[in-house]
């Protein structure tokens, strides 16, 4: 990400790539923030928009023209969808089952229940214009800074409104996430995520973060 974050902590949580979904469902629930907020973003065709018949998962669900059909012209319009789920290991193998490739039309955080719902819509949606940078105009080192930049107000707002977005990991070669909180809460954050695997901190865990960028790591998305 490029830009300032302020005043967050980072948690990095790696894991093998086939062990994804285990390690997602025991972390996030140990974190005892009551529930999983979700944008996801696809591209439709012609005339596409979303059911009538919304479940109780939905926050928001709507449709609109790209901004350009250079790419993929024959996907003229965009779906965005907003979610909650509970933060329970079931729903969150469900969450994480969108995972499998990656993109850039997902955006996932964990809140407390008082949380509004209103706001995971305002810190998201502005992850709506980066989805529209990836897959609305031809990749360029200006297009892919524009896209960190967004990421990167997008992390800082949602941790200013109360939520802990995780983003995955670009699984090379590691799969995991990392988990942004505000800096006050990261040593209890670090306590809870760290049951029961082996932790690291200080020089050894700089060192870690350090090797899998060196390897060509990265966070998704970005």
């Amino acid at each position: 990400m490029d830009g300032p974050l302020g005043d967050v902590g980072a948690v990095w949580v790696f894991c093998d790539p086939s062990e994804e979904r285990d390690v997602w469902a025991v972390v996030l629930p140990a974190l005892h923030q009551g529930e999983i907020f979700t944008w996801s973003a696809k591209l439709r065709p012609g005339g596409w928009e979303p059911p009538v018949e919304r479940d109780e998962r939905s926050l928001l669900w709507r449709s609109g023209e790209r901004a350009a059909t250079e790419q993929f012209p024959g996907l003229p319009r965009v779906e965005s969808r907003y979610q909650v789920f509970p933060n329970t290991e079931p729903a969150v193998r469900e969450v994480i089952g969108s995972l499998g490739t990656r993109s850039s039309g997902f955006a996932c955080a964990v809140g407390d229940r008082e949380e509004p719902r209103d706001s995971w819509i305002q810190s998201a949606q502005i992850m709506e214009s980066h989805f529209s940078l990836s897959r609305d105009f031809k990749n360029s080192m200006d297009l892919e800074s524009r896209r960190r930049r967004i990421a990167s107000l997008y992390v800082r707002f949602s941790v200013e409104t109360g939520f802990f977005p995780v983003i995955p990991l670009n699984k090379h070669p590691h799969g995991g996430l990392v988990l942004f909180c505000p800096a006050e809460s990261y040593p209890d954050v670090f306590r809870r995520m760290a049951s029961g695997v082996t932790a690291l901190e200080g020089s050894d865990a700089t060192q870690r973060i350090n090797d899998f960028l060196g390897q060509g790591g990265d966070l998704a998305y970005l």
